[in-house]
């Protein structure tokens, strides 16, 4: 009995036995599986970290210009197989700047498919979808993206755009002014509202933000649309004074002389007659042989009471461009502000016919054949003037303030 029990005592110990190795068999190899697990979910975690890492510096070569190195990095990334949503991100770049629109533009959604939130993504596939008859999607990516991050100042930017190409000035201003009152120091957002409100002819609005731009920035493409603000409201003085500010610091010759026919020209329409004549009297150094540039010195000298050197500058007109009517205009005017009435009459006599100076021509003759005592022929010369242009400006100022009306003519007569 005793063997017995031993027997049964030894046979339950070695099935005891087999189930503690069967279970440490299983637990060796559960270790092993989970070890193995593991090891490759590092593997993975690591490999996704070097590709983040990767990207990071390829989109830095992306911004430098470094165009292959970055495209290199971002197929080698796609490749990997990670679904990496700025792989996908920075090859549609890539593939925007070599203009392979259509292939970008798949890359872009690979990316915003993997990322809904990535507003960059969204951003960059309404650059790639821009165009005359896809403004309305591409506005609504760009609105994406700015729904994402409501301060990207790009982002806003490029909202305005799309309604300003729509041709709704008003939506652009409106949105550009909501984000002015959250971000009030963002020169641009101001800069692009005012930029909006001179494009939909609301000048003075603009003048205001473009002010306060100056205050905040010495950008000289701000001082510049400020003065052309100020020339299409006709504020000439101010404008004169902005353009002339730039000359003194413009550097580039081309760029120079622009400013100096705006200042010109603005000078001339608030009487800085002296300032006028400065800006024409630089331009001539290098356009010697432009007659026009001669007549405009010419005509701001006379402004300002210099008729002498408003005769010199007609006759050089002359001589380059004879026959010239406006530099012949000139050149009467100038010789019937120095009293010399007689050759006045004979220069005014040769554009008599002339659409443009006809009716200055026959004011000018009333003037000297009045300043010649010989009034009947005053009286005519003032009627044919009268016919032609009921009020002449530079008549007037050359008269003094005599009203034409007070010698008893009408245009009617």
């Amino acid at each position: 009995m005793e063997k017995q029990i031993r027997a049964q005592i030894m046979k339950r110990n070695s099935k005891i036995r087999i189930t503690i190795i069967a279970i440490g068999l299983i637990v060796v190899a559960g270790c092993q599986n989970t070890h193995k697990q593991k090891k490759q979910e590092m593997q993975a975690k690591w490999q996704q970290t070097t590709s983040e890492i990767k990207l990071s510096a390829a989109m830095e070569q992306f911004e430098a210009g470094r165009y292959e190195q970055a495209k290199a990095v971002a197929q080698q990334c796609i490749d990997s197989g990670l679904n990496l949503p700025d792989a996908h991100l920075l090859y549609g770049k890539l593939l925007l700047v070599e203009d392979k629109g259509t292939d970008a533009v798949k890359e872009l959604r690979l990316a915003v498919e993997l990322d809904e939130e990535l507003g960059e993504g969204w951003y960059w596939l309404g650059l790639a979808t821009e165009g005359p008859e896809r403004s309305q999607q591409a506005l609504i990516y760009y609105n994406k993206a700015l729904a994402l991050n409501p301060t990207k100042v790009d982002y806003v930017l490029a909202v305005a755009e799309m309604y300003a190409e729509q041709e709704k000035p008003e939506e652009a201003i409106k949105l550009l002014e909501e984000k002015i009152a959250a971000m009030p120091r963002e020169i641009s957002l101001k800069t692009a509202a005012a930029d909006l409100m001179w494009r939909a002819g609301e000048n003075e609005r603009a003048i205001e933000l473009y002010k306060q731009v100056m205050l905040m920035s010495d950008d000289d493409s701000i001082a510049e649309a400020l003065g052309y603000c100020y020339v299409f409201s006709g504020r000439w003085r101010e404008g004169a004074e902005i353009f002339n500010k730039l000359i003194e610091r413009c550097q580039d010759e081309q760029k120079k002389k622009l400013y100096l026919q705006v200042t010109a020209f603005c000078s001339v329409n608030c009487a800085q007659y002296n300032r006028a004549v400065n800006c024409y009297n630089e331009l001539s150094v290098e356009a010697r042989d432009d007659a026009e540039i001669w007549v405009k010195m010419g005509q701001a000298a006379l402004g300002a009471g210099a008729a002498e050197r408003a005769f010199m500058c007609g006759e050089r007109a002359l001589a380059l461009q004879p026959g010239d009517v406006d530099a012949i205009a000139l050149v009467g005017c100038a010789q019937y502000s120095m009293g010399d009435y007689t050759a006045a009459i004979k220069n005014f006599e040769k554009i008599t016919s002339d659409e443009k100076n006809g009716g200055i021509s026959w004011l000018m003759r009333a003037r000297c054949y009045e300043q010649l005592g010989l009034n009947d022929e005053a009286g005519q010369a003032y009627k044919k003037a009268l016919e032609i242009e009921p009020h002449s400006e530079l008549g007037d100022f050359l008269a003094k303030g005599k009203d034409v009306e007070d010698l008893g003519f009408t245009a009617e007569d």
